[in-house]
């Protein structure tokens, strides 16, 4: 019971520690737009990074089967899981934050229409 108990007090540390800085309600329009924007280009920045990384164990993995070296194959193998999973991960978060920054610029842009009226 007490090893669930701070499994659980450890787990939700970790969470609120990770989680991203919420924008300010305050915030105008445009300055969450650019959060926004700002946002998705590190997420994108991020997935190509760790695609790199993929692509380059998916070599090391495939060298090492041929020469014979199944520890070093299998160990190459789960480092390029891991990085197609952040891969993944950051695809989604850019997609997120660029529909966010879209959907905001496009409300600017429609505001500022209805401002020259």
């Amino acid at each position: 019971m007490r090893v669930t108990f701070f499994a659980v007090l450890f787990a939700s540390a970790a969470l609120l520690g990770s989680a991203a800085p919420v924008p300010e309600p305050s915030l105008t329009r445009a300055q969450l737009q650019a959060h926004h924007q700002a946002a998705a280009d590190h997420h994108l920045t991020q997935a190509e990074h760790h695609l790199n990384r993929a692509e380059t164990h998916s070599n090391h993995a495939d060298a090492a089967h041929q020469s014979g070296n199944h520890q070093a194959a299998a160990a190459h193998e789960a480092h390029y899981r891991h990085h197609i999973a952040l891969f993944d991960h950051h695809t989604a978060q850019h997609e997120h934050h660029q529909a966010q920054a879209d959907h905001l610029a496009q409300r600017r842009s429609v505001q500022s229409i209805d401002e020259l009226d």
